[in-house]
């Protein structure tokens, strides 16, 4: 049911992506129409307008004295200069001169004495008479002196035509664009596309070879670097899916012995019969055994939550020679059976905050990890020391060292070490360590060469006794 609600989604996804590139197409398309619509018009009223022009031009150079002589009112003028104009009109003041070649049923004379002298345009309807408007006019008009105005106009017989025949044309293509933006949206999808497609086909091709990668030398410089990505990814994951089968062999040994134990101890208390002291010698036995189970398993949710950043902290001042002093106490006996020194110096006086009892874990981790993989006769050698605002703490062992390749590794849940397979242990401690210091904001470093020992030196914020008073 998941999967198809999912499914549901990417096909709604789909469709509202190729319904809004559809619309976006179309409308670029309308727009290019409208834009060259327009601009045919624009061209269409300026030619217009500089055929008004020269043919009033021509027609005051024929006619001077209907212009310049103080009885153009008497004179007599060429109606051949007209050239073209339906009409021409000479108004000055109240006066108008009017000079026309059509006939009253083409002209309404007593409209044209009413137009605004002022008045220019093209496929203008100005007159009522015009069937509906079907005929237009194009009027120019030229002021000559300061009361002397020459207005010309002319029925438009083609031009306004043909631009009809546009407009009409570009609705009929609205519809054919709509098509074509259908087509192109389709493309457009398809190809967008098929990088993923691809990149789907090539997956199945690599989680079928279990050892492939993806070629990231094929394809644009984009698909390269998304390859590389992904085959970083699935490097790691099979990296990590193999740690976590071998880590989980090394869970389960560990489990193996105290569950092993548990058993017997129960079993023995089976076979004890009505003895009491048997019996209670067993059950604290399965005690014991179990609480180790669940420290194991308790360690585990412990590095999950300081990988997490939900690790909760409880600070406190800490006087760091004290508590390292009771971590040493702690390893003695441990140290002594591996025949291996431990040598602390800490000064008295310096002072930490922080949490009392996940740093003991840490000092302990890095103090069994120093016993446990040093050398017979081999030594543990922990110092501190102020390094400015934050105090020094140095744990140096002589044991077998840690490789080159490992080193950087050792941080990683559920890593263990090639030479430290041999001992117990659930590859979790140095991850755990990581962690906690990081939540004190602090740090730590490793220096190391084999056969020779390890260095671990960590760093936390001094405090003195006056700030946590």
């Amino acid at each position: 049911m998941f999967s198809n609600l999912i499914d549901k989604r990417h096909l709604q996804n789909r469709t509202l992506i190729f319904s809004v590139t559809t619309i976006i197409l179309w409308g670029l398309q309308l727009l290019f129409l409208i834009i060259i619509l327009q601009s045919v018009k624009s061209y269409l009223h300026h030619s217009i307008q500089d055929d008004l022009q020269r043919s009033m031009t021509v027609f005051i150079q024929q006619n001077q004295n209907l212009i310049s002589s103080p009885d153009r009112y008497a004179s007599v003028f060429d109606e051949k200069s007209l050239r073209g104009l339906d009409f021409v009109r000479i108004i000055k003041n109240n006066e108008q001169l009017l000079y026309s070649v059509l006939t009253d049923h083409h002209l309404d004379f007593k409209s044209l004495a009413e137009l605004d002298p002022s008045r220019s345009g093209s496929w203008l309807p100005l007159f009522d008479n015009n069937s509906a408007g079907q005929i237009v006019w194009n009027v120019a008009s030229f002021p000559v002196f300061d009361t002397l105005v020459v207005q010309v106009g002319s029925r438009d017989r083609y031009l306004y035509g043909v631009y009809k025949n546009l407009v009409r044309f570009t609705w009929y293509a609205a519809i054919p664009a709509l098509l074509a933006a259908l087509l192109l949206a389709y493309v457009g999808l398809r190809l967008s596309l098929f990088p993923l497609n691809y990149l789907a086909q090539r997956l199945l091709t690599v989680h079928t070879d279990k050892e492939g990668l993806l070629d990231s030398s094929s394809g644009t410089r984009e698909h390269q670097v998304i390859y590389r990505r992904i085959n970083d990814i699935i490097v790691q994951n099979r990296r990590l899916v193999t740690e976590i089968q071998g880590s989980l062999d090394n869970v389960a040994h560990d489990l193996r012995t105290p569950m092993t134990r548990l058993r017997s101890v129960a079993e023995y208390g089976l076979q004890a019969g009505h003895d009491p002291e048997k019996l209670r010698d067993a059950l604290s036995d399965c005690l014991e055994e179990s609480e180790r189970v669940l420290s194991m398993l308790k360690f585990m949710m412990s590095v999950a939550e300081a990988e997490s950043g939900t690790m909760k902290l409880e600070f406190s001042d800490i006087d760091i020679s004290v508590n390292l002093a009771e971590i040493v106490e702690l390893y003695e006996y441990s140290a002594q059976e591996e025949n291996v020194a431990i040598v602390l110096d800490a000064p008295a006086g310096l002072w930490i905050r922080g949490d009392r009892s996940r740093l003991s874990q840490v000092w302990a981790n890095l103090l069994d990890n120093g016993i446990k993989y040093n050398r017979p006769q081999g030594s543990v050698r922990i110092s501190v020391h102020p390094a400015g605002r934050r105090v020094a703490v140095i744990f140096e062992d002589s044991g077998m060292g840690i490789s080159p390749h490992e080193i950087e590794r050792i941080w990683e849940r559920l890593y263990r070490g090639d030479r430290s397979r041999s001992r117990q242990g659930l590859g979790l401690g140095l991850n755990y360590v990581k962690a906690v210091i990081k939540a004190h904001d602090g740090t730590i470093h490793v220096e190391s060469r084999l056969n020779e020992g390890t260095t671990f030196r960590v760093e936390l914020e001094r405090t003195t006794a006056l700030e946590t008073s």
